[in-house]
């Protein structure tokens, strides 16, 4: 069996987080599956490591590009590939491999407005429909995505496969200086937000009910990812100053370090296909603060405290408990950590491998319910 893993996006947030781990996990399968592996040049060295079975082959052709379009089908026409797994709904138009696709979320088809123009929204709703018909496997990241696709796509329910995101091996044991902005704000105890600054993450609110927060709970920070010219004018409107920290843009490897000082991560946002942060926080043993919405829910159960999705009093208040009953912080630290241990590497790429194996043995449109058990 000859399968081929489109990895350009290995480097880029949380589908680099997902190949790196599936990877990984792949690798440690005692099998005799041939791998390719597609990459660009610049990542060929961040899977030296993989065993025998696995080939890595450059494909400079970027994403969401024309280039994708013409250059991948050929490449996967030329490695004579079984199957291709690709990482996202976003495919090669005129690909005749059999393909199978991870949809991570629906965010661009169920918030038009989070989408860069009128046009890319119906690009991305043409091009999830048009994958999904034509995957022999469709794996979601979570229950809450397979309900979305099954719904807002039309995909059959026994065609998707949930596969839940997984951290690589050691990611929560990595070591990093501690940035120059925690070094300033010494021992100081603070709560931390990890993400970007877009609407949907709801930051507004989170920033709001830190600023009540600050009313009851002098000498607390909070620390956030990314940089703070995005949130300027809601920072301003609070009057809030040094009481909020920003690191900019952070490597992978610094992140543990930042996550285990901290009291809880919070979350508030409106919609996650799974959410890598909580997960990422739950591996520290940090306590997640997470609204209701979507996936979150799913992803932390009992291991942190869920709020309803825009309340700010109830945000507050959460935060609150953290700070002030540290028995219960370290009764939820004791449990995130039990509960990252079920989205493993290995857990992740066996029930892929089961998917691959499901979408080889049928034709299309004819994929059974029923996985099949892959060899150890």
């Amino acid at each position: 069996m000859r399968i081929g893993v489109d990895a350009r996006m290995i480097s880029m947030g949380g589908i680099g987080t997902y190949l790196r781990s599936l990877l990984a996990g792949l690798d440690r399968r005692d099998d005799d599956v041939e791998y390719v592996v597609f990459l660009y040049e610049k990542d060929m060295d961040s899977c030296t490591g993989l065993g025998s079975n696995f080939r890595r082959v450059v494909c400079a052709a970027p994403p969401y590009s024309l280039a994708e379009q013409v250059k991948l089908p050929r490449l996967l026409r030329r490695e004579r590939l079984d199957l291709i797994h690709h990482p996202h709904y976003f495919t090669p138009f005129f690909g005749k491999t059999p393909m199978v696709a991870t949809v991570h979320d629906l965010i661009h088809q169920l918030f038009p407005a989070l989408c860069p123009s009128p046009l890319h929204w119906r690009v991305s709703k043409w091009m999830i429909a048009r994958t999904a018909r034509r995957a022999r496997v469709i794996l979601a990241v979570s229950e809450h995505t397979k309900k979305d696709i099954v719904e807002h796509v039309g995909a059959p329910e026994e065609k998707i496969r949930v596969t839940h995101n997984a951290l690589p091996p050691g990611w929560e044991e990595g070591r990093a200086p501690r940035p120059e902005a925690l070094e300033k704000i010494g021992d100081a105890p603070y709560f931390l937000y990890v993400g970007n600054h877009k609407r949907h993450k709801n930051l507004h609110l989170l920033l709001d009910a830190f600023a009540d927060l600050l009313k009851e709970a002098d000498g607390v920070r909070l620390v956030m990812t990314g940089e703070r010219k995005s949130l300027d004018g809601v920072l301003r409107f609070l009057n809030l100053g040094e009481e909020v920290v920003f690191l900019g843009q952070m490597p992978q490897e610094a992140l543990p370090g930042i996550y285990r000082p901290a009291l809880a991560l919070v979350f508030p946002s409106h919609y996650e296909g799974f959410g890598y942060p909580p997960l990422e926080a739950m591996a520290c043993g940090v306590p997640p603060i997470v609204s209701d919405a979507a996936a979150l829910p799913e992803v932390v159960g009992d291991a942190g405290l869920i709020v309803p999705r825009g309340d700010k009093d109830a945000l507050r208040n959460a935060m609150l408990r953290i700070l002030r009953e540290p028995d219960i912080r370290d009764a939820l630290a004791g449990k995130s950590k039990e509960r990252a241990r079920f989205f493993h590497w290995e857990k992740l790429a066996a029930e892929t491998q089961r998917a691959y194996r499901d979408a080889l043995s049928c034709s299309p449109g004819r994929i059974s319910a029923t996985p099949s058990v892959s060899r150890r």
